[in-house]
């Protein structure tokens, strides 16, 4: 009989086993990421920056909540307002909670399994949008801590089975902020740019302004034909006066000079001749007895 007994407690406990070795691990198994984490980011002093929250490859998922806690320096940045990502916009709008040493944020689907993020899925499940309140030059670390990832049952959760991944925050000083502030600042620096382009074009157009100047000197060359069309609006009566005068001038002294000239000539011949017969017929008189 005990023989019997210790088989019979030996069985069951085989059984036993078997059945907690086939259901524990998928009772186990929770929701993972290979990480989930924030990157490096920077912004001026009295603005609003959005940092996204990112996760890598979920995996014993499908993952239907995340909660996590993000803790930074309130003195250089806040929190101010939580939305949701690219791969969470059909959930629920994010809610969260700040605290002295950071902010609690928790985004959950709206019940419908195909909101819940599949595995493999890797993208932005969150944007903390931070309101920079220190100086130029600060920075601050951002330490993701507390993951929680649930699955579609509710019951299994992931406590920190993700890696986290921090980044820090740099607030950006004024040498920085000069070529940007030249660049809100960059139009700034944008106008600089266009300037010097636009100055070489002005240069340029200057130089055009220098061809008129050239064609200003082509102009006087070519003036002498653009004022005979000025000059029969202002220069008519001009016309009216020269045409006038170089007409008579050079016809009456042609005429002038030619008219007396020969009367002058013929004269003189005709009065030698008549001397030359009064000689002749004087000598005849006196050549007669």
């Amino acid at each position: 009989m005990e023989k019997e007994n210790t088989r019979l407690t030996v069985c069951l406990t085989l059984l036993v086993a078997a059945i907690f070795g086939m259901f524990v691990p998928f009772a186990l198994a929770q929701p993972t990421a290979d990480s989930i984490g924030v990157e490096h980011a920077s912004g001026y002093r009295n603005t609003t920056v959005s940092v996204p929250v990112t996760i890598s490859n979920t995996q014993n998922g499908p993952v239907t909540c995340i909660i996590f806690d993000v803790s930074y320096d309130n003195n250089v940045i806040n929190v101010v307002e939580v939305k949701k990502g690219t791969i969470t916009t059909s959930w629920k709008s994010p809610a969260y909670c700040d605290f002295d040493w950071g902010t609690n944020v928790s985004i959950a689907y709206t019940g419908r399994d195909v909101e819940a993020i599949q595995n493999g899925t890797s993208g932005i499940i969150a944007l903390l949008k931070f309101s920079v309140v220190g100086e130029p030059g600060e920075t601050t670390d951002m330490c993701l801590n507390n993951l929680q990832l649930s699955d579609l049952s509710g019951e299994n959760v992931g406590f920190d089975t993700a890696p986290a991944t921090d980044g820090t925050f740099t607030i950006v000083t004024n040498l920085t902020q000069t070529p940007s502030s030249t660049g809100s600042p960059s139009l700034t620096v944008s106008p600089t740019e266009s300037p010097t382009v636009s100055p070489k074009e002005e240069s340029e157009g200057e130089g055009e302004v220098i061809t008129p100047a050239d064609t200003e000197s082509v102009i006087p060359t070519a003036t002498p034909t653009i004022t005979p069309s000025v000059m029969p609006t202002t220069a008519s009566p001009v016309k009216v006066s020269p045409s006038p005068i170089t007409k008579p001038s050079s016809a009456p002294t042609a005429t002038s000079t030619a008219a007396p000239s020969p009367p002058g000539f013929d004269a003189i011949f005709a009065i030698a001749g008549l001397f030359a017969v009064a000689y002749l017929v004087q000598r005849r008189r006196k050549a007669q007895p």
